[in-house]
């Protein structure tokens, strides 16, 4: 009977060991499932849902938590924007009350779970993974976490003189979005203040047509200390 390979690699033809063993990343042992830690413990550094899993090997599962963690963010800020309760989104998306809870723990949950819960609230893979900066802003930095990413399928962010030339569309679709006080800096960064402190959809929303309609992703913020510390300039 042949005997098993050593542990840390599998014996070749001739007797050399052929390498570690790559981590896995998920599935079946002996008819038992497996997973790897969930997004909420696996990495280092802050806490979730600012997990720092730059040194997680292999890249695939690196990046699985990566993508977890910046949809899961999303996934609570953008229920707390539109001021639903856990239940609603659960009962809206038709999973379990404990399935959103696990999301936002930075539990593992059935992707089709979490894609039911992003369906419902208006969010796509695209809007929360592989953004213009994909560093995690600190858990302090506010003005940070208030400006919105840009989504993979925008290729280029509108400048400062593009956005100048599309004023009349962005204050008219500001107005419509009840955003007010629209400002441009000199980076191109358009500055507004909705009319419910905290609530972000409008801003969401205002974007999403912005770039529709002028074919390029505008930067929007609603930091308005950062609009008057980079001298916004009203539209």
């Amino acid at each position: 009977m042949s005997q098993p390979p050593p542990p840390g690699g599998a014996a070749g033809t001739d007797g050399e060991d052929a390498g570690p063993v790559r981590p896995r990343s998920g599935g079946r042992v002996a008819g038992q499932a497996y997973a790897p830690p969930a997004p909420a413990t696996a990495g280092s550094g802050y806490a979730w849902p600012f997990r720092d899993y730059a040194d997680v090997e292999p890249r695939p599962l690196r990046e699985a938590y990566e993508w977890w963690q910046a949809i899961a963010r999303d996934v609570a800020d953008r229920r707390r924007a539109r001021r639903w309760e856990q239940s609603q989104v659960a009962d809206a998306a038709g999973v379990s009350l404990n399935t959103v809870q696990r999301i936002e723990r930075g539990e593992w949950t059935a992707v089709h779970n979490l894609f039911l819960v992003c369906s419902v609230l208006g969010l796509r893979v695209e809007q929360t993974v592989d953004v213009a900066d994909p560093r995690p802003p600190a858990p302090a930095d506010r003005a940070a976490r208030r400006a919105l990413a840009r989504p993979a399928g925008q290729d280029r962010v509108a400048t400062r003189e593009e956005v100048l030339a599309g004023r009349a569309v962005l204050t008219a679709l500001a107005r419509h979005h009840e955003l007010l006080e629209p400002r441009v800096d000199l980076d191109g960064t358009v500055y507004v203040r909705a009319a419910r402190a905290d609530d972000f959809g409008p801003l969401w929303r205002f974007a999403a047509v912005v770039a529709q309609t002028l074919d390029v992703w505008v930067k929007v913020s609603a930091d308005e200390a950062a609009a008057i510390r980079n001298e916004g300039e009203l539209l």
